[in-house]
């Protein structure tokens, strides 16, 4: 029998996993396992990007403003493309038993989008950011529009893919689409990977069908926090910090930590492992972001 705390995964202790048929339970009782011997300090996608190895394309699927764009572009010395909208999400995005974000949420038009464009330097040149100098191409649009063409006109096999279009959906029909470029080694880097009907349910679908091989890398900061430290002036960015650490926890996102009405606090303090409350405690919010490598293909490209 499992610990009872296992019945919860360590994004805000929020979903018991019971409500899940029994094969996914097991797929998260072990993606837990692995990823508590996989804890990093730091961002999980400059991690990877700062040690990449072997040719092949680097796709940023999601990019907002477009700092983890231009970032990963910086740690890996290679050429990135960063796909979004960037009029916000294209669905509904249900954040397991929580909030609705509503579809057109997290446009660059809004509000805190459109300080911390000015505050980091960013500009805008029809509607998307600019490169600010880094080796980076921005592509507008659907990925369920743009994602088949481009890979159309870019042969090679994809080296690392990171995935923050937040949805099951979007993240499920990405995966599909990239499925014959992803070959043994290929780095998969998921921004919002711990919330479990989102990527991670798009992941393990993925994986059932096609039968390949993957080990978890790290678990560590989400974009978030890269965001914020992209913020030049040291005052803004103090405000920046505090005002989304307010925003996470009027969201509900870290009542966790703090609303002693809420059974996700005694989840959280009664239940979790000593390791997950040290180690979540450290973010500004959540730390949902996960890499994996690809170890054999199984039915992949196939």
């Amino acid at each position: 029998m499992p610990r009872q705390s296992d019945r919860y995964i360590p994004n805000l202790y929020a979903r018991d996993i019971t409500v899940y048929d029994t094969r996914y339970q097991d797929f998260i009782r072990k993606t837990l396992a692995e990823l508590r011997r996989c804890k990093i300090p730091g961002h999980t996608m400059l991690w990877e990007a700062s040690q990449l190895e072997g040719d092949g394309l680097l796709l940023d699927l999601g990019v907002w403003i477009g700092w983890s764009t231009r970032l990963l572009a910086e740690k890996s010395g290679r050429r990135v493309y960063g796909f979004d909208t960037f009029d916000g999400l294209v669905e509904d995005w249900q954040v397991d038993d929580r909030e609705l974000v509503k579809a057109g949420a997290l446009s660059i038009a809004e509000p805190f989008a459109q300080r911390l464009i000015e505050d980091t330097g960013v500009t805008l040149q029809d509607g998307v950011p600019t490169a600010l100098g880094r080796d980076v191409e921005f592509i507008k649009g659907s990925t369920y529009d743009m994602l088949a063409p481009f890979l159309e006109a870019h042969p090679g096999p994809i080296r690392l893919f990171h995935m923050d279009l937040d949805t099951y959906e979007s993240c499920l029909h990405a995966l599909e689409t990239c499925q014959e470029r992803f070959t043994v080694g290929s780095i998969l880097v998921f921004d919002e990977y711990l919330v479990t009907n989102g990527e991670l349910r798009a992941f393990y679908e993925f994986q059932e069908k096609y039968g390949f091989g993957f080990r978890y890398r790290a678990w560590g900061l989400e974009i978030m926090e890269m965001n914020n430290a992209m913020v030049t002036d040291p005052i803004k960015r103090f405000f920046h910090r505090m005002e989304w650490v307010q925003a996470q926890r009027l969201l509900g996102d870290g009542s966790y930590v703090w609303k002693l009405w809420d059974k996700r606090f005694w989840r959280f303090w009664m239940g979790a492992p000593w390791g997950d409350i040290r180690f979540m405690l450290g973010a500004i919010g959540q730390r949902k972001s996960v890499s994996l490598e690809i170890t054999g293909l199984g039915r992949l490209g196939t």
